[in-house]
């Protein structure tokens, strides 16, 4: 009973040291306010009660006799700790005095209520040291990796690998999660768990498979939803000008959606081998579904880019639990929400542009799902399925065959056959079966570019040439010989310069989980809920301050512990994420590509692992006070058993070469338009409209030999004043800045042309994705425009005299 009343007294010490700093409070003239007078005589009162508790101990123990006064005081303690945040953070400028007035007593109380959950925890239940003695596996796996993560760390400290900036490229970190709604989704995974641990298996098994999936699947939809359109207004793949509303994409986003535009004029890819072809034809196929409404677009991709966090609930419940699953998918969720705010103020890669990234990192977790369930029943129907999946992958992000050799060392390790033992047969038919349905979904695809072509390829360059150029940036000639193998040029550029290669792969390599690490919030300057966002991250160059040096550590540690969970669960199954995340940052480093968007598709992995142990401690902790966690966490093993091809696994390796060929089969679906270019017929249909140049004047201007007339779809106008345009490195002409006020807009037809037509007014009609006769004069790189026509409104504008000629 003595230390029963200790407890009492400690808690009535503690209200001292609160009410001591209530009094250091300043007050106004010297003289306490009757608020003030209010908080002593609270806080008196609060100590004089502890007092009497700690001499009648035994009354006060028996009200938290129950189970339920646990949660009670948890609830509390969740409570004045939430108000703690909402005074301090969300009107600073309104609230901050009542946060110095009122945060002694707030403070107090969530001590209070924390470590009374705690006390009468530890009565109820006791504290189970001895039951945290059998997990040595555990402990051990997750001791080597915190000291292989540290080694890292100093290797990077010494040799600044990771954080060298390359003048070939270099960028800033990803978007990182804010450190609120961080610890938001902490929070509801310790909640998740509470109901698990409350719940027999059977009672909620239909709420973790379906319910909880459709429930993420909700809350990211409409939370990436809300964020409105105009979050775009300033950003650089999906700028919006006016006088138009729309978000016209741009860049990378705009070559994907013009190839996409190009199927429905049946210009078919613009007869060359387009980049990341599944998604060209996913585009396709929403202008098919909603037209020229690029809103609408975006909302129906972003619906199915809300499958993300429900896959990365899916493989945390697979790794470890479901309430680890659910902490992951909302760590994904508020990252994207937290993308959205900042898309104009810095360079993103979000649901709402037409952009990869995001729908790599899609695949990549649904391939990590597929090699799981392979690796752990080595069946051939999971195995057709992960090979399918590979295939696909490829589709979208051609480097991704780099991940290819890894997932085969580690089926080696998952089979036993390291050390000469284990079952060789058993993964060497399972590996030839994964790379022949691999092969079968890239067929045809490669199969119609060598129809194109001539070759047979997957990607529109080739790989090496890709490697050499990228490599020898800063070693030599950048431009391959004329008439060399690039394979060649690749190899003898290795052998003259291996060290300084090597250099520039592990510094990308390295910076890639660099930028997964620091998706984790770091410890910088908040100004409020509703203040813009401080964007840190841009500036980071390299170095931390030591209390944020001390939580990336502690970020290490945490993940080590989920690495050692998925190992102790998993074995060599649970590290699938992180050797498929190996595959891919070497890509990179060979690529000499990192940062930001370019790490999307495997920078989840850090907080995933996080993730994971964040949610041991919490099952640890269970046990410490004498819960059960076989509820929430089973062990699992690999369900190998032996069988033999069936006519369902062809259905399946079916499926794959069907999609696959999807973007053979959206060609030649739409008839082509735009084929008669020749003068008299687009002579003829513009003089037919009203205000037309005559067909003499045509004549005479389009005889001219820098004359351009051609007929095609006018794509992504914009208007500019002058000094104005898209500032970037490599800007479409159609958009550069220029000293005078223009439209700038794309016309495709048989190819995709910058144009630009001088006006001092934004408005005219001017529309996208209408039909347009262009009459002008051919530039370096755009078309000066002199006259448009639109033939389905019955417009001409006219920029210049036809008369002037095209050269001075």
């Amino acid at each position: 009973m003595f230390y029963r009343s200790w407890f009492f007294y400690l808690c009535a010490g503690e209200g001292l040291i609160a009410l001591t700093g209530l009094l250091s409070v300043p007050s106004e003239g010297g003289v306490f306010s009757p608020a003030r007078l209010v908080l002593i005589t609270v806080f008196l009162t609060l100590i004089l009660g502890w007092i009497y508790a700690g001499w009648r101990p035994a009354r006060f123990l028996d009200v938290s006799s129950e189970s339920r006064f646990v949660l009670l005081a948890a609830l509390l303690a969740l409570t004045f700790g939430l108000l703690l945040f909402l005074l301090r953070y969300l009107n600073p400028d309104r609230l901050l005095p009542y946060y110095a007035r009122l945060s002694p007593l707030l403070w107090y109380l969530f001590l209070l209520s924390a470590q009374t959950a705690l006390f009468v925890l530890v009565r109820q239940n006791g504290f189970h040291l001895e039951r945290l003695q059998n997990n040595k596996a555990l402990y051990v796996a997750s001791v080597i990796s915190f000291a292989v993560l540290l080694f890292v760390v100093m290797f990077v400290y010494v040799t600044k690998l990771g954080i060298t900036k390359d003048e070939v490229y270099w960028g800033e970190p990803g978007v990182p999660i804010p450190g609120w709604l961080f610890a938001v989704a902490i929070l509801l995974g310790a909640g998740f768990l509470y109901y698990e641990s409350k719940r027999s298996k059977s009672e909620y098994s239909r709420v973790l498979n379906v319910v909880v999936p459709i429930l993420i699947w909700l809350v990211a939809v409409t939370l990436w939803l809300a964020v409105p359109i105009s979050s775009l207004k300033n950003s650089f793949y999906s700028p919006i000008t006016l006088p138009y509303s729309t978000p016209f994409p741009y860049s990378d986003a705009g070559f994907y959606d013009y190839l996409a535009q190009s199927l429905l004029i049946g210009t078919d890819y613009l007869g060359s081998i387009p980049a990341r072809p599944l998604y060209v034809t996913f585009l396709a196929f929403l202008h098919v579904l909603f037209g020229q409404n690029y809103v609408d677009m975006i909302v129906a991709q972003t619906m199915v880019l809300a499958l993300l966090p429900v896959a990365l609930y899916w493989l945390g419940a697979r790794v470890h639990s479901h309430s680890a699953g659910l902490v992951i998918a909302f760590f994904a969720i508020f990252r994207e929400l937290a993308s959205l705010w900042v898309s104009s103020d810095t360079r993103t890669s979000v649901t709402k542009m037409f952009l990869t990234d995001l729908a790599t990192t899609l695949f990549v977790v649904l391939l990590c799902l597929a090699v799981m369930r392979w690796l752990q029943r080595q069946d051939t129907k999971s195995t057709v399925l992960a090979g399918g999946a590979f295939g696909l992958l490829l589709l979208l992000r051609t480097q991704s065959l780099v991940i290819l050799p890894f997932l085969f060392l580690l089926a080696w390790f998952v089979y036993g056959v390291h050390g000469g033992r284990g079952r060789f047969k058993d993964w060497l038919r399972a590996c030839l079966i994964f790379s022949i349905t691999l092969g079968v979904t890239i067929l045809p695809w490669m199969t119609r570019n060598y129809v194109k072509t001539g070759n047979f390829v997957l990607d529109y360059l080739s790989p090496t040439s890709v490697i050499y150029s990228q490599l020898s940036g800063e070693i030599g000639q950048t431009d391959l010989a004329v008439g060399t193998d690039a394979g060649n040029q690749l190899f003898d550029l290795i052998l003259r310069s291996p060290g300084a290669l090597a250099g520039f792969v592990v510094n990308h390599f390295l910076n890639t989980y660099i930028g997964g690490l620091l998706a984790l919030p770091l410890i910088a300057r908040f100004d409020g809920l509703l203040a813009p966002i401080n964007l840190y991250w841009m500036e980071w160059d390299g170095k931390l301050a030591w209390y944020n040096l001390l939580l990336i550590i502690f970020y290490l540690a945490v993940m080590a512990l989920g690495i050692g969970a998925a190992w102790n669960r998993l074995k060599w199954i649970g590290l699938t994420p992180l050797a498929i995340s190996l595959g891919y940052a070497l890509s990179n480093g060979i690529t000499r590509f990192s940062a930001w968007r370019y790490n999307l598709p495997v920078d989840w992995v850090p907080y995933f692992y996080f993730g994971v142990g964040v949610m041991e401690i919490f099952s640890l902790a269970t046990r410490l006070f004498g819960g059960d966690t076989s509820k929430f966490i089973l062990p699992q093993s690999p369900e190998w058993k032996k069988d033999t091809l069936k006519p369902a696994h062809l259905f399946f390796a079916s499926a794959f070469v069907l999609i696959g060929a999807l973007p053979w089969i959206a060609e030649g679906i739409v008839p082509p338009r735009y084929i008669d270019q020749s003068m008299s017929t687009l002579g003829q249909k513009m003089s037919s409209l009203s205000n037309a140049p005559s067909q003499r004047e045509i004549q005479a201007f389009v005889s001219q030999p820098e004359a351009f007339f051609e007929m095609g779809r006018l794509l992504y106008p914009r208007f500019f004043v002058r000094g104005k345009g898209i500032a970037s490195a490599n800007p479409w002409p159609a958009y550069q800045v220029r000293d005078f006020p223009r439209f700038g807009f794309m016309l495709l037809n048989q190819n995709v042309t910058s144009a630009i037509f001088p006006s001092r007014k934004d408005s005219i009609p001017f529309p996208h994705a209408a039909d347009v006769i262009v009459l002008g004069c051919m530039r370096a790189d755009y078309v000066d425009v002199r006259v448009i026509a639109f033939p389905d409104l019955n417009v001409i504008h006219t920029g210049a005299s036809l008369t002037e000629p095209c050269s001075p």
